[in-house]
């Protein structure tokens, strides 16, 4: 990953409304912004220079065995994205429900040495998922090498994740991302506004 991309990495999760966690895997220490600890009533001091074990002491017993296999599938290579919701418990001691999804940022060879991941509280913040969902598709695709500019259709604002997958994201998003972005037409909003011409111009794009 090369310094820009790595610069515009941090730009975007600094000014994101989201609590954001990094895991160096090799030194086992997490690091993450206050808001990852402050959202569950937390002192951020209790949690600094910690392994990610502070955190996963906190899940519900229900849930703890679910959130570890789909990190280690992230691990072992057989998933490209951590992803999972699950309850957490609060300082208050009671379970809150939270959807937490990661992408890997580094590798040495094959092991995994880096991952960074996004937490949104689904029951306050549950309008946020596909932000999430976007902005760890840009990690992943960042961390594998891609630093072409994001996708956007000019009419329907939807932000392309893949080659066939499309998102809508909230304005705020679309303001983090502002320098990031290559406009363009999603295929559904060629079919609408060129019913005619749209086979012809979705042939020439693959």
């Amino acid at each position: 990953m090369t310094y820009k991309t790595r610069l515009l990495i941090d730009t975007i999760l600094r000014d994101s409304p989201f609590a954001w966690w990094e895991w160096d895997v090799t030194a086992n220490r997490v690091t993450f912004n206050d808001l990852k600890v402050t959202m569950l009533g937390y002192r951020v001091e209790d949690f600094a220079e910690k392994g990610f074990e502070v955190f996963t002491g906190l899940l519900h017993p229900d849930d703890h065995k679910k959130t570890m296999d789909a990190m280690r599938a992230v691990l072992s290579g057989a998933r490209a994205i951590y992803q999972v919701d699950y309850r957490i418990k609060d300082s208050a001691g009671q379970y809150r429900w939270y959807m937490d999804r990661g992408a890997v940022l580094s590798r040495e060879g094959s092991t995994v040495t880096r991952l960074r991941g996004l937490v949104v509280d689904l029951g306050d913040e549950r309008r946020h998922g596909t932000d999430v969902e976007a902005l760890v598709h840009l990690l992943q695709r960042y961390a594998e090498g891609h630093d072409n500019a994001i996708g956007i259709c000019s009419s329907c604002k939807r932000i392309r994740l893949s080659k066939d997958e499309w998102t809508t994201v909230t304005e705020e998003l679309e303001g983090i991302l502002t320098d990031a972005l290559s406009h363009g037409l999603c295929p559904s909003c060629i079919r609408t506004l060129y019913p005619d011409m749209a086979e012809k111009i979705l042939a020439r794009m693959r």
